[in-house]
Formats: structure tokens, C-alpha cells, sequence
């Protein structure tokens, strides 16, 4: 009895998706474990990778004796200083700071007499003290808006999350004089240099806004 040849070629078909699921199944789950393979290698670095503030000092980063100074003129409360700090500064830090071409200092300007921004402020001069600003500021901006962040409460708990000593940080925030003259002489300097606006860069000695930083700084390298 002779089979059937159209039976015969459907069964083939079968065997052969059959085959192919089998391949893509394979394939499929080497993948998957490749993948894992490489995630396990790579996200221990991933999860625990910060910006190492190398000579960190106050409101400075860097080597003093650099060839270009840059000055950061800023405020918690404003959003392109926010943008700056969150998704550039890191790379700027790392390009031109780290290997000695840069020394950077931060200036903190309150420009409003709002209770909120003057504590983020003077939180931020104790923290220098203990060398510790840099690490705080990105959760300073995080935190900007949002209801009662800059409370002298929930300022405390951000700057003891980055190891900032509270008995330190509460003695220096009672020394309230020392604090706002460091705050009017900061406005005084940005004012001396012209800077109406935030963020404001002073390079060496040209004032220049946050997309002209980086061309500014080539340029000065020679590049």
C-alpha cells in the first residue's frame, strides 16, 4: 500500500518547524544566558559607579594651579542649573577636572528671600566645610520643588546621607550671621562679574552661559 506523496511532504514540513522551533528555542535561551553572564559582570559597576570628586575642597575641584579657572554660578531653585548639574557637569568634571586642566568652583547665589532657598543655602556652605558639597548638590537639585524639601529637617536627613556629621552641621547652622555674610558676598561677586542670569560660567575671565562653556574651554586648550 503506497503512502500518500502530499501526506508525506505535509509530515516533512511538521518535522521541519518542528526543527526550526527547536533551533530558535536554543538560540533563545544561550542568548539569555549570555546575557546574564555579562550583566553579572557589569552591574555590580553600574550599581555602585559615582563621580570620584577628586580634590574636592569647599566649593572647589581640582588642581589650583590649573591654566583654566571656571567659576559656576548657580541657584537650587533654577532648572537649567539643575539640567547643568544633573547630565553635564559630570562629563565636565571628568574631562577637563580630573585631569588637571580645570579647577572649578561652585558659587551658590539665593537670590530670592524665600525661607526654603536660604536653608538650601546655608546647608550648603556647612556641608562645604566638611568637603562634602559636592556630593549633596545633585540631591539638592533632585529634591528642589518638591513640598517642605527645603526644610532644615529634610535638609538634614539629605546631608547626612552623604556622611555629612550632624552634631557639625547643626552647630554651623546656628551661626547665622556668618552664613548670610557669606551670602551677600557671593551675590556681591556675581555681581562684580556681570552675571544677571544662572547658570552663569566665569571662565579665567570671561562670563559666558552653559552652551558656550565647553567650546570656550577648548578653544582656551588650543583645541
Amino acid at each position: 500500500m503506497s503512502t500518500n506523496p502530499a501526506r508525506q511532504q505535509l509530515i516533512r514540513k511538521k518535522r521541519l518547524e518542528q526543527k526550526r522551533k527547536k533551533t530558535k528555542r536554543f538560540l533563545f535561551i544561550t542568548l539569555g544566558i549570555v546575557l546574564l553572564i555579562s550583566l553579572a559582570a557589569v552591574l555590580p559597576n553600574l550599581l555602585h559607579s559615582k563621580i570620584n570628586y577628586k580634590d574636592s575642597a569647599g566649593f572647589t575641584l581640582g588642581n589650583p594651579d590649573a591654566p583654566i579657572k571656571v567659576v559656576n554660578f548657580s541657584s537650587f531653585y533654577c532648572g537649567y542649573c539643575a539640567a547643568f548639574s544633573m547630565n553635564d557637569e559630570p562629563e565636565f568634571i571628568k574631562k577637563y577636572v580630573d585631569t588637571g586642566e580645570v579647577y572649578y568652583r561652585y558659587v551658590n547665589l539665593a537670590f530670592s528671600s524665600d525661607e526654603g532657598t536660604q536653608n538650601a543655602a546655608k546647608v550648603a556652605y556647612c556641608v562645604a566645610e566638611q568637603n562634602l558639597f559636592f556630593e549633596l548638590k545633585p540631591k539638592l537639585y533632585s529634591a528642589a520643588g518638591n513640598q517642605g524639601s527645603f526644610s532644615i529637617t529634610n535638609l538634614t536627613r539629605l546631608a547626612e546621607s552623604v556622611g555629612v556629621e550632624r552634631e557639625e552641621l547643626e552647630a554651623c547652622l546656628t551661626n547665622n550671621g556668618a552664613l548670610n555674610e557669606k551670602l551677600a558676598e557671593d551675590l556681591l561677586f556675581a555681581q562684580s562679574v556681570g552675571v544677571t542670569g544662572t547658570p552663569s560660567f566665569l571662565v579665567n575671565d570671561q562670563l559666558v552661559y552653559s552652551n558656550q562653556l565647553v567650546p570656550l574651554v577648548e578653544s582656551l586648550l588650543g583645541r
